[in-house]
Order: C-alpha cells, then structure tokens, then sequence
C-alpha cells in the first residue's frame, strides 16, 4: 500500500529523519518495504496487514509512528462553515437494513463547479496510486487515503426523490456499475437506492445513473458502515475489488463515518467553491459502549519471556489511544472503534512487544521437565511388520486414512474390512476425503495406478498402518500390513505379467518373517477381489489375511495391468505368531530330491504340503514348489505340481539309499492318501 511520506508528517508533530521514521515502522510491524523519490517527498510502499484497516490510511500510519517514537499525533479538527438551508429540507436518508448498515451519515454541498483538482491534490492521489477525476470525487478519494474512511459523492439532482434508501438488493435487480458493467443482484446483497432504483452497491461501487459530472451542481456526501461478510461476499460474487471494498472487508471505523463526512464537505466546499448545508443525515449517532481489556503486567512479561518496564507498556498503549489505566498490577484498555483486531488481552500484548521490538527478545528456551515418552504395547510387532515389507522387497508406502465414499466401499469388501460400520470425516477437506478407510488397499492401490501410469514397469508396494471403524457411536481403531503388486515380474530378459502365485510368495515371505508359517490358504469370495482369484489366509481356524486380484482397480484407479493386493490383520497375526530364534548352521550336507504330483485341481496345495509333510520322514526339512503345469498330456480337471524336497538329518550325513527310502515311502504314503500318481 502506497503513502506519502509529506502527507504522513501532515498528522505528526516532530522531525524525526526519514530513515529513522522508516526503520521503526518497520520494527514495529508495519514494514516500509519500497521508497521512491518524488520531488520533495517520497513515495513509500509500506506492507500493512490484512487485519489492521485502521492502519490503512495515512492519519493510521502516522498513529504507528507516533507510538514508536517519531513524534507526537496531531489532533484532527474540522472548521467547516455551514450555510442557512438546511439538509434535512434538501435529502431524506432511511435505513432499512440495520445490521447491514449500523450507521449512514450523509451531508449536502450545494452550488459546486467541477473542475480539475489542484496540482498538489492531483500529486497526492497520483503518490498513492489513484487516478485523479474532479475536485469533487478526488476530495472524497483524499479523505480517504487521509483518515482510511471510504466515501462516495451522489450528484443529488440524479437521486430520484432526493432520498436515499439503504436496502436489500431485489431479486434479479440490475445496476449499471461506475465501470461501465451492468450488474445483477441477488437479495443477499445491500444497496443504496434512491425512491426507484439502486445508485450504488453498498460498500463496494457507485452507480453510473447518479455519479459525479460536469453538470453536477448539488452534491450529497455518503460516509458509512457496512457489514464486513455482507461486503466481502458481494464483493466477491460480483468480481468487484475498490479501495472500499478493501476497507470495509475488514471493518470501518463507526465514528469515524461521522468525521469524514465533515471533512470531505469541507474540502469539496474549498476546491469547488458552494454551500454546505446545515447538519448531517445521520442514521444511528449513539456509539455502542466501548470494549475495555484488562490484563496483567506480570502475565505480560511471562508471555513475551523477559521483563517489559511496565512505564514502557503504558507509554506504548497510550500512543495508540488505548487510554491505559493502571490499578496495581492491573491495566485497563479502552479500545477505540477503529481498532476491531483488539479482543483479547493477548492481542494487547502483542502491541506492547511488537513496539518494544522481537530482536530484543532474549532467545532463550523454556525449561520444561520433560519424561520419556511411551509406545503402545504392539510396536515391536509393528516394527518387525515394516521390517518384513522391506525383506520382500516392497517399497513401503504412506498414504491419507481419508478416502472418498466410492473408494472405500470397493476396498472395504473384506472380511477384515467388515468389522464396523464408516467413520464420516465431520469437516471434509474434499470429496476424496469424505469417510476413515477401513482398509489400506485403496491407497496402495492409487499409489500403484500413479507409479504404472508414469511409466513403472513393476511395482510392489507396501504399507503398515491403521483402519478406522465405527462401533456404537466410538471409533475403533486396528492395525494392518498390506501388499500391492503389479507389472512385470521375472528375469529381465524374460518378464512376465504378476501373476496370484507371485503374490502369493510375497505374502508368504512376509508372513514367515512375522514368526507366521502354518497357515493355509483357501478360496475366498471377497466383494474387493476378482471372482476365482482370491483367498483367505486362516491361522487356526480364523482369516488372518486376504489377497487377489483387486475386482475393481482399473475402473476406479485408471490402471493399466492387473493389481494383485493383500491385507493382513496385524493383531490376529500377533496372537498366532512364533518369532523366529537363532539356529545355529548346519554342520550337514542337504540332500534335494524333486516330485511332480498329478492331482485334481480340487486339491490344494495347502493340503498337498500338509500330506507330504505328514508322510514324510523328521529330517524332511523344507518344501519349495518349482512349477505347476497344466496342458498337453494333462486331463481338463487335473494338474501336475512339481515339489522339492529338501532332507537334511541334523546329526549325520545321509546317504543316499536313505533318502531314497524314505521319498519312495513318501510316494507310496500319497498315493494311497490322497489318490494321487506320479507319472
């Protein structure tokens, strides 16, 4: 925001440097950030926040200065001189809308001539950005660069009626904008009308029906104030952005109005010569009870963290016309009207330190006794779980516990997603943050769809993290490992598509390094994977885990290749897990033997495992399938598995006539069993 440094020292009593006045605005929050020459003064532009309005004019900035040192504030003072017509014979004012205007004050300047402003006016506007216009509508800009209250001049025989209403715009209502746009408004909006029509939109733009021209000879003068959401919402509706749509967004000073008004009349008097009329319009001139703040010296300097001199904050406040009262320990602000951003005694002190400057702040850290913090009981088990994604060799991934409606219904249809009811997020961020997940895959999967669709041949994907249900009315919350695998697997010079066996494997390394190996798979009919290939993983005779293929990836996630997803439930597989201990090497040679097995389909390999682990000797050490195989030579409903068995006695070295006996036996054990062959 730009100010004149000469209009600036209008409103101080001193001669503080340039430098000196510059630095400390800075100091004290109202940073100078760029300063121009401009003949014999200078043009600066000075960062004011967006909640001190009061400090958006030149007699506000000067206040900032004063209080920081750099003189004493003049007094502001009117001298008009009024002339016998009186206004109330001349115009009528009503305010319709109260809470929309709390206060309307007119005055009328009979007999102006338009003309150019004066070469020193026209400067000043032009030093702070405004394009001059007339000596009556820049009179109007000057007050309120001057003293930070927007104004608008009426040409008064334009006004049907002379009267001037401060209503609700109706429905569908058109106005013609002082820039030329012809505008609709709804009856959130408020406007000032005449007896027929809207002539301005209150708080943000005049109307071109009524504005200031050549032939203009009676002026009415509008200072008012508006509601700040009722300006900013149709400020916003409309595309409309004006030095008084800024001001009034954020709050205008109520006595202020009153002030303006006299000074604008004044000056339009003396630039454009005519009569100002005797008394005001003035809509509501009782002000409402000030606000008082009080606060403790000594809670001040335990807030800022070093002594603030209590003759210093009484200084500091009283430059800001905050009138301080001392009682004791206790101070007693008085906050003027144009202050709006003082409410609490925190807002007070921060004017006092702001002034007293944050480079004087020791930078000392608070001493606070602090203890050890505690992990829930499940971590290690949680870290072990991280700890497993990365010895299968999946990327681990961390992404929101928001997801969308629609997502979380196709990822939730699970056994383990089906133990409460949605989570609903209160205040949504968005749409694809609607609801809690009650399952991990729809993340993964998502962070899956972004790797292939950027080019990622292969992606295995895993993440350790909790899921969030709704029982009764309280939000439960249960811990899960999941897997997203997708892509090419294989060699480099042989890839393939993943397949259900892939990760299948992965799961089960996973499981493994979990302390988790006797388990069996089964069929599952999960709404979340595809019909015939999913499974349940069971650990005594309860689901410890899902996985499959994902039934609706490619629609909701816009992936190229199939996704294959697991999810195991953490707690379950904590109850059912064996850590691994350390087991010294073995000090004996392993014997390896293969067996292809033709069995029905119907068969599962869980159960193929578990008959070969029963049959087969102590020293049977480990089962590892090399291939399945179905085609040519093969019946429609069977299957050939192709096992290794490893043996290895823990005690002595085996020869083979042993290991041939006993994979013989094993043979003869199957066949009988499970009415298998081995051809």
């Amino acid at each position: 925001m730009k100010f004149s440094l000469a209009w600036l020292r209008n409103h101080l009593d001193g001669d503080t440097p340039a430098d000196e006045l510059a630095a400390r605005l800075t100091s004290a929050g109202m940073n100078v950030e760029l300063r121009e020459p401009s003949a014999d003064d200078e043009t600066w532009d000075v960062d004011v926040t967006a909640n001190r309005p009061d400090a958006m004019n030149h007699r506000g900035l000067a206040r900032e200065g004063a209080a920081a040192g750099c003189g004493t504030l003049k007094s502001l003072e009117t001298t008009i001189v009024e002339g016998a017509a009186r206004v109330g014979d001349l115009a009528k004012v009503t305010v319709e809308d109260a809470a929309g205007c709390p206060r309307y004050c007119a005055r009328v300047v009979r007999g102006v001539t338009i003309a150019p402003s004066p070469a020193w006016l026209a400067q000043r506007l032009e030093r702070c950005g405004v394009r001059p216009v007339n000596n009556v509508v820049d009179a109007t800009n000057y007050v309120l660069l001057d003293v930070g209250q927007p104004l608008h001049a009426f040409d008064l025989a334009r006004l049907a009626g002379h009267e001037i209403r401060v209503r609700r715009a109706r429905s569908g209502e058109g106005i013609t904008t002082l820039d030329g746009v012809g505008r609709t408004l709804t009856p959130d909006d408020l406007v000032i009308a005449d007896a027929s029509r809207a002539v301005a939109v209150a708080g943000v733009m005049g109307g071109a029906d009524s504005e200031i021209s050549s032939a203009t000879v009676d002026v009415l003068i509008e200072s008012a104030t508006f509601d700040p959401r009722r300006v900013r919402s149709t400020a916003r509706r409309l595309g409309l952005k004006t030095e008084a749509s800024h001001r009034f967004e954020r709050g205008a000073d109520r006595a202020m109005a009153r002030t303006a008004v006299d000074l604008a009349a004044e000056l339009i008097a003396r630039l454009a010569g005519g009569e100002v009329a005797a008394g005001v319009l003035d809509s509501d001139p009782e002000m409402p009870a000030p606000h008082e703040i009080a606060f403790s010296l000594a809670r001040l300097s335990a807030f800022v963290g070093c002594a603030i001199p209590s003759e210093f904050a009484v200084k500091v406040l009283g430059a800001l016309a905050l009138e301080p009262r001392v009682a004791g320990d206790i101070v007693t602000c008085t906050v003027p009207p144009w202050r709006m951003d003082l409410e609490l005694a925190q807002d007070v002190y921060e004017e006092v330190l702001r002034h007293f400057g944050y480079e004087n702040v020791p930078s000392v850290l608070p001493s606070a006794a602090v203890k050890p913090g505690r992990r829930l009981g499940s971590w290690p088990f949680t870290e072990r779980a991280r700890d497993a994604l990365a010895g299968v060799g999946a990327a681990e991934a961390f992404t929101y516990a928001f997801v969308s409606s629609e997502v979380e219904v196709a990822a939730a249809g699970s056994p383990l997603a089906q133990r409460g009811g949605v989570v609903a997020v209160a205040n949504p961020l968005s749409a694809r943050m609607a609801v809690m997940r009650r399952s991990l895959l729809a993340g993964l999967a998502e962070a899956a769809g972004g790797n292939l669709r950027r080019g990622a041949e292969s992606v295995l994907l895993g993440e350790v993290g909790r899921v969030f249900f709704d029982r009764n009315g309280a939000v439960a919350e249960e811990e899960r490992l999941a897997l997203a695998l997708a892509g090419n697997v294989g060699p480099w010079d042989a890839p393939r598509a993943a397949d259900f066996l892939d990760l299948k494997g992965v799961v089960e390394a996973a499981l493994s390094e979990l302390g988790i190996t006797a388990t069996a798979w089964r069929p599952a009919s999960a709404a979340v994977l595809a019909p015939g290939e999913g499974a349940e993983v069971v650990q005594d005779g309860r689901v410890i885990a899902v996985a499959g293929r994902f039934a609706d990836a490619a629609a909701l996630f816009d992936l190229p290749a199939p996704l294959w997803v697991a999810e195991v439930d953490l707690a379950a597989a904590a109850a059912a897990a064996d850590i691994p201990v350390f087991e010294p090497l073995p000090r004996f040679p392993a014997v390896a033997a293969d067996l292809t097995v033709r069995h029905k389909l119907s068969l599962l390999y869980a159960e193929l495992v578990a008959a070969i682990t029963a049959a087969g000797p102590d020293w049977l050490e480990e089962i590892s399938l090399v291939v399945r195989y179905r085609g040519e030579g093969v019946a429609p409903d069977e299957v050939k598995t192709t096992v290794r068995l490893t043996y290895r006695h823990p005690e002595r070295s085996l020869t083979q006539d042993e290991v041939n006996a006993a994979h013989f036996a094993l043979m003869d054990r199957l066949s009988r069993e499970l009415a298998v062959s081995f051809s």
